[in-house]
């Protein structure tokens, strides 16, 4: 059973609560060993292994609020990876050692008996589908013949971050197919099919980003990431690369086969679809991602998508 005996070690002795004093006052928080329910309500489905019936997956959820949740609290998934990916809006994990972004494309991965909740910061709106594979569960797992299931496995425990910045149009049908055979009680093995595929293509992402981008320009990209809403400026940016403007742009353009502006655009312009769709006006959704203006907001919009803000909304409604 490969890395089960430690994940079962780890599990252990994350089981009990943690008291947490902080000085004027007594605060305890229990980490919880979480296991989401079945529930099928307006804004959040999840389906477990007793409708799944397959495997190794533990569960599979949808969630697509346009209000604000309750903050999750610290919490662990005994001896499973939970795997999530945004389909729209941003939202925020912490770890022990750190907080997270994601956005828009972007998977984020908890490893099995990792602690991790949103802090203090409440369930942002969006839309995010997310599963959870039981690594305990190597016999057939996801109908795997043994070999390659803990290839895949020991594969997915080498992923060296949390957050993998992957091609939306890729990867969300894969996850949204499975996950809508999965709750019309389609065949298992098809549901299973879309998941192994998804998990592949997950890790060839990883791949990609291990080859092609360097620790620096990851260190860039995360920042994007978690200041999308700010002005971003190239100057910061390079310093957080160790390089000068002129050597940075050089470098993120043979890196990431884009400028970094067009790069940064762009996904602010991906952000701020959500946000219209959302009900904010153009203006206020130019001040929230930190363009001048709402005039220039409206001038590169269009520029990345051949329509106004309100075009946009008008063609969604």
């Amino acid at each position: 059973m490969i890395h089960y005996n430690m994940y079962k070690i780890i599990s252990h002795l994350i089981m009990y609560a943690i008291q947490i004093y902080r000085f004027g006052g007594f605060l305890v928080q229990t980490i919880i060993n979480h296991r989401d329910p079945f529930l099928i309500s307006k804004d959040r489905i999840t389906l477990t292994q007793a409708q799944l019936h397959i495997p190794g997956l533990r569960m599979m959820g949808h969630h697509n609020i346009y209000h604000v949740l309750e903050p999750l609290s610290w919490q662990y998934h005994e001896n499973a990876f939970e795997i999530s990916l945004t389909a729209k809006g941003t939202f925020h994990f912490r770890t022990r050692k750190k907080q997270y972004s994601f956005s828009r494309g972007d998977v984020f991965i908890s490893f099995p008996n990792e602690v991790h909740s949103t802090d203090q910061t409440p369930v942002s709106t969006g839309e995010l589908y997310w599963f959870q594979l039981d690594i305990s569960q190597q016999d057939q797992f996801l109908f795997l013949e043994p070999a390659a299931a803990q290839e895949l496995i020991r594969q997915l425990t080498l992923i060296p971050h949390h957050v993998v910045h992957s091609e939306i149009s890729v990867l969300l049908p894969l996850l949204k197919n499975a996950f809508d055979a999965a709750l019309a009680g389609k065949d298992p093995h098809l549901v299973a099919s879309y998941i192994v595929l998804f998990l592949h293509l997950l890790l060839s992402y990883v791949e990609r980003e291990s080859l092609c981008v360097s620790i620096n320009m990851l260190h860039v990209l995360d920042y994007i990431h978690d200041n999308i809403t700010n002005e971003i400026s190239l100057e910061h940016l390079a310093s957080i690369a160790n390089l000068s403007c002129s050597q940075f742009k050089q470098n993120f353009k043979k890196e990431l086969g884009t400028s970094p502006r067009h790069y940064i655009n762009q996904h602010k312009i991906d952000y701020a679809k959500d946000l219209l769709l959302e009900g904010k006006t153009v203006t206020e959704t130019a001040m929230l991602l930190g363009f001048s203006s709402s005039n220039y907001f409206s001038s590169v919009f269009k520029k990345y998508t051949l329509q106004t803000p309100l075009e946009y909304v008008h063609e969604q409604q």
